[in-house]
């Protein structure tokens, strides 16, 4: 005679799992690239006024982002944009407003995470004025 064997938890803890936004950092683009006619994605390191602060990216954990593009024309400038960013899955949405000719506009990018680990992401997205695919390769610093 086979007899059934039950087993039961009784006040067991549940843990709650946290997923970590591997997102979350400072960015700094190191190579761009584009897709040649074989459909391998060409890179080459990107080039950034020397004298000047690395190009990056900073993504914070409450959804907002700042991207940081520097200039050099005798000083350094930063001509930065702050926004917010939504993430589902591998499509990344960046936004932000800004006001050109005395009208405020919102500004939305999408772009796709090819790639992403803790210390290296790859995004795609495509130009608006050459309809382009471009990837660009960053390193969390």
């Amino acid at each position: 005679m086979a007899l059934p064997l039950l087993f039961t938890a009784c006040g067991e803890d549940e843990e709650t799992f946290v997923q970590q936004n591997y997102l979350v950092g400072k960015w700094e683009i190191t190579q761009t690239g584009t897709m040649n006619a074989q459909g391998a994605i060409n890179y080459t390191n990107y080039v950034n006024d020397a004298n000047c602060d690395k190009d990056n990216y900073i993504f914070n954990a409450d959804f907002t982002y700042q991207q940081n593009d520097f200039v050099n024309s005798g000083t350094c400038t930063n001509q930065s944009i702050s926004g917010t960013y939504n993430r589902l899955s591998t499509s990344l949405t960046l936004r932000y407003t800004t006001n050109a000719g005395g009208s405020t506009q919102v500004i939305t990018q999408s772009l796709t995470i090819v790639s992403l680990t803790y210390t290296e992401i790859v995004v795609a997205y495509t130009t608006s004025n050459s309809n382009q695919l471009v990837y660009l390769k960053m390193t969390k610093v």
